[in-house]
């Protein structure tokens, strides 16, 4: 017994000594730094302290350990300051010096005067996930040995002097920010930028770039692509349609741009200005549901503004200046206090900034019609140019003068035949026999016309337009109308926070303390030493604990215990993972213990500590008879919560997490109707679980692979289970449930609006618009599909989701303005 309490005094102190010896070779590394940057004034408690760990980050200085190594370097200064750097500094020996630093994961070196090339050996900090060396004065090729940096998330090399072309990047699997702007990098853009599947930010601006974009369709994730002031062009690019920020300010683009950017439903900044874009000015831009920021000035657009054109409420900035715009300045354009609208230079006929003549703009955009030169040079790519073209002024003609026909044809009918008012019951009889047709489409639009005399002067309005095509030969493209141009007036709510840099996604836990490792004597004190007074529930994976800590916050311990014994250093991926799961729609974490066996510190326990909210399910205000009820408008923001959820669950975290799992009853209220995700598909349950099932049954492995290769779109049937539960009102026990209510819901869209409230929960059936209902109804079935390929994105989800919310809102306003108008009010007396 004596021996083996020797052993382990032994272990101890041996586990101390090297401890001692890697504190003090970090310790000498930054001291050889500190000597490199000429001993500025910024870095001197690196010489006055031996606890390197411990040091009170500055502005200027700031180190994070993990288990006595040295993770995180964050070195700031100011040019100005730190311009007296030794004459003999040299950046192969500063980079020498730092690759000794070999669990370094962050080395941010900022505004240090820095010069000389970036060497090959910064290859060696194999550990590095983020680099960031802004406003230095690098100079020489960027070297492609970072491409070897398998584990690099950030990249940021920005306000420098780096020339050359842009290395190939493709291997950086990982990647997530890319940033290279204000350098004098040439040439052309790699074709490799397309491989970078998990890139959010790319921005190259400020350089000496030239020739075609490559496709980047394929960058699914991106968010920011700012490319201006290169020679970039002439094509517009083949872009993902994630994009919230694109700016393409000041390139060389010649030609169209494509129909498919009116489908950019998250874009809140779009720069397209002093280029030569040409063809229709598309309208459909000033409505885009998240749109604030719009500059299409300095180009060659042309087209016709009308003053019933919609804009987005929280547009503040739009520049339409130096085009050939013809027409009058939309209404919702009109300069207010909190707007800036720039439109001088165009051939607007209602305002007075610096307008041309009409004439002006009629010869200038003949000038500049794409020839069929270019159009036979370009037909077939990826990159579809927007045309102006006598023959489709033909084409034109010909279609509206079958909607004439059409629209003639449906009135007579409507006015001779009283409509009734079908019921779920007889569509359900009849759905197998009916059809739509396009008559049946329009004699819908039609009973909504008040009377005959307006259909008589819409028919000779499209007459009047009719006789002016034939007359002048020449297409005119009308303004292409989406549905989301109606519903602008509504503030709508941002789909995503500032994606500049990988660490922003740490900051989406609002309000949450940092992340960090707990003694387990804190878990004890937290819990009445695991006291089952504590326990809130227990599973084959472990018990979950509510608990008080010293400060007196709340928290939510989960412990696991461990079927295969490891040393708490092969837990670390799974809890980097972990400690980035911080969110204002999720349970998030805050930090994590080991409880370690004392004979050979495996791991027999992982606890980890979410924070804690109150048990409050969803299904408890949506569909549970007793207790307080959401309202529509509520119901509708908590499905939106939890979509932007899981939104961050697959592209907020790198690797992404999928196959969730959800459940109605695994989403939880706070006080405030905020709803959280409390469960997740964590990687390190999964494996923990399948040590403890290891006899699993072939049919269930087959399923669980199944709900693996399907991935997110399993995430998005679980929504719609989710979704199907808040419509109508009622628990969902059962699997075999949810196709038989889809159906039902399937029907009910096509028939009139009582049979359609009739299934809805009535607690909720006469709040909500129809055109709300309808939505949440379509979005429902959609995500229901059988097959996984045919089910919306989760993007696609939360777009159609707050587009319910905004005519949802905007119905109670207009209900509520009429109930306290004064006409209403004398009615009711």
């Amino acid at each position: 017994m004596a021996k083996k309490h020797l052993l382990l005094l032994i272990l101890f102190l041996s586990i101390i000594n090297l401890s001692q010896q890697l504190q003090y070779s970090q310790s000498q590394t930054l001291l050889k730094l500190q000597q490199l940057l000429g001993y500025p004034s910024t870095l001197t408690t690196l010489s006055s302290t031996k606890d390197l760990c411990n040091i009170e980050p500055t502005q200027y200085l700031t180190l994070v350990c993990y288990e006595d190594n040295l993770t995180q370097l964050h070195v700031v200064g100011n040019k100005n300051e730190f311009t007296t750097l030794p004459q003999d500094f040299n950046s192969y020996t500063l980079f020498s010096t730092l690759s000794t630093l070999s669990s370094l994961k962050v080395l941010s070196l900022v505004s240090l005067g820095l010069w000389g090339p970036l060497p090959e050996t910064i290859a060696q900090l194999s550990s590095l996930e983020i680099l960031n060396i802004t406003s230095n004065y690098f100079s020489g090729v960027i070297p492609f040995h970072l491409s070897y940096l398998n584990n690099l998330q950030s990249l940021v090399l920005d306000d420098n002097n780096f020339n050359g072309e842009i290395p190939n990047l493709g291997s950086l699997q990982g990647l997530v920010v890319l940033s290279m702007k204000k350098n004098f990098l040439s040439g052309n853009l790699p074709n490799s930028l397309n491989e970078l599947v998990t890139l959010r930010v790319l921005d190259l601006s400020n350089n000496q770039l030239f020739g075609e974009l490559p496709h980047l369709h394929n960058l699914v994730n991106l968010q920011v692509l700012h490319l201006e002031n290169n020679t970039l062009g002439p094509h517009f690019p083949s872009l993902p349609t994630k994009l919230v920020s694109l700016v393409m300010r000041n390139n060389s683009f010649r030609l169209g741009v494509p129909s498919n950017i009116s489908s950019f439903y998250q874009l809140q900044k779009l720069d397209l200005s002093l280029n030569g874009f040409v063809g229709p000015f598309p309208p459909s831009l000033l409505s885009l549901p998240s749109i604030n920021y719009l500059d299409v000035s300095s180009n060659k657009f042309t087209g016709m503004l009308f003053k019933n054109f919609s804009c987005n409420d929280d547009l503040h900035f739009v520049n339409l200046s130096s085009n050939y715009l013809k027409g009058e300045l939309p209404s919702c354009l009109r300069p207010k206090k909190t707007k800036v609208i720039l439109y001088g230079g165009n051939c607007l006929s209602n305002v007075k900034q610096n307008q041309h003549s009409y004439s002006f703009c009629s010869n200038e955009a003949l000038a500049v019609n794409i020839t069929p030169h270019q159009e036979q040079k370009h037909k077939g790519t990826a990159n579809k140019t927007v045309f102006v073209s006598s023959s489709l002024g033909v084409v034109g003609v010909l279609i509206v003068a079958v909607v004439i026909f059409v629209v003639n044809e449906v009135h007579k009918k409507s006015v001779m035949k009283k409509t009734s008012m079908s019921t779920l019951e007889d569509v359900i009889q009849n759905e197998d026999k009916e059809k739509t047709t396009a008559r049946s489409i329009v004699e819908h639009i039609i009973k909504k016309v008040p009377d005959k005399e307006a259909v008589k002067t819409l028919t000779k309005s499209i007459k009047e337009q009719i006789v002016i095509r034939v007359g002048n030969r020449r297409h005119v493209r009308r303004p292409s109308r989406s549905i989301i141009e109606h519903v602008s007036s509504v503030n709508t709510a941002k789909l995503l926070t500032d994606a500049r840099c990988i660490s922003e996604t740490m900051k989406m836990g609002t309000g949450l303390p940092a992340y960090r490792t707990f003694a387990l004597d804190q878990l004890k004190e937290a819990t009445n030493n695991f006291d089952e007074s504590s326990l809130i529930s227990e599973g084959p994976l472990g018990q979950i604990y509510n608990g008080v800590l010293s400060d007196g916050m709340n928290i939510t311990i989960r412990g696991m215990k461990i079927r295969k014994k490891h040393s708490p250093q092969a837990y670390m991926h799974h809890v980097e993972l972990i400690s980035k799961l911080r969110h204002s729609h999720l349970v998030s974490s805050l930090g994590h213990s080991f409880d370690c066996n004392q004979e050979d510190s495996s791991v027999n326990t992982i606890f980890l500590i979410f924070e804690f909210v109150q048990d409050k399910s969803l299904r408890s205000r949506v569909s549970v008879s007793n207790g307080e009820r959401l309202c529509w408008t509520q119901r509708i923001a908590a499905t939106i919560g939890v979509v932007k959820g899981v939104q961050f669950l697959h592209t907020g975290i790198v690797p992404g997490l999928y196959s969730n799992n959800l459940k109605i009853t695994d989403i939880l209220l706070d006080n405030n109707h905020n709803v959280k995700i409390s469960s997740y598909n964590l990687p390190i349950y999964a494996e923990n679980k399948r040590m403890v099932n290891n006899g699993t049954s072939v049919g269930v492995k087959g399923n669980l692979q199944a709900r693996i290769n399907d991935g997110d779109k399993n995430d998005v049937y679980d929504i719609g289970v989710i979704l199907l539960e808040i419509i109508l009102g009622r628990p969902i026990m059962f699997h075999n449930e949810v196709g038989i209510l889809k159906d039902l819901l399937h029907v009910s869209i096509k028939t009139d609006d009582i049979a359609r409230r009739s299934i809805v929960d009535p607690f909720v059936h006469k709040e909500c618009s129809d055109e709300s209902l309808m939505k949440m109804m379509e979005i429902c079935v959609r995500c229901l599909s059988s097959e996984p390929n045919e089910r919306p994105s989760v993007e696609d989800i939360l777009w159609n989701l707050q587009f319910a919310a905004q005519v949802q809102n905007s119905w109670k306003r207009e209900t509520n303005d009429h109930r306290d108008s004064p006409k209403s009010s004398s009615r009711e007396t």
